[in-house]
């Protein structure tokens, strides 16, 4: 056996034994309790509710609607590709 294999082998098992110790002692550990998350979350402000119309009612009902539409909105490879492309 060549001194190269013999340090990979021993390097390659120390890394094994020792993931497989961590492991053993990590599972004698207690975890704390869970704190009861609330139901709702609070909501942060949004942009358009900071504003003097958001007094109003119905614009506010409309700027949130709008602002939720597009806060969240998932993007993909192809939007991404177009958006660097339009630049």
């Amino acid at each position: 056996m060549n001194w190269p294999l013999f340090w990979a082998l021993l390097l390659a098992f120390g890394f094994i034994i020792g993931n497989v110790l961590l492991v053993k002692h990590s599972a004698k550990m207690k975890m704390p309790a869970l704190k009861a998350l609330p139901e709702a979350l609070p909501k942060q402000p949004m942009p358009a509710d900071t504003t003097a119309a958001a007094s109003d009612s119905a614009t506010s009902a409309t700027a949130a609607a709008a602002a939720a539409t597009t806060a969240q909105k998932p993007s993909s490879p192809e939007e991404s590709a177009a958006a660097d492309r339009a630049d």
